[in-house]
């Protein structure tokens, strides 16, 4: 799972592994529609800053929302 925390208005958002796959590639689609050529090679960093710059922070949290119960 990933969590990311926008700087400027303080929200958090979590992704499961294919969805943030999706928006990564989203994001890479909307790069490479406005030129940006390199944006095939770029890594998932690299992207999340060109697109939100340092407004934009991301991490692997536990995914906690399914538990065994035992």
């Amino acid at each position: 799972m990933i969590v990311t925390f926008d700087i400027s208005d303080g929200g958090f958002e979590f992704f499961t592994d294919r969805q943030w796959a999706m928006r990564i590639d989203q994001w890479r689609t909307m790069l490479l529609s406005d030129g940006y050529e390199f944006a095939e090679d770029m890594d998932v960093e690299e992207i999340v800053e060109c697109m939100h710059g340092n407004e934009l922070m991301f991490d692997v949290v536990p995914d906690f929302s399914s538990t065994d119960s035992k």
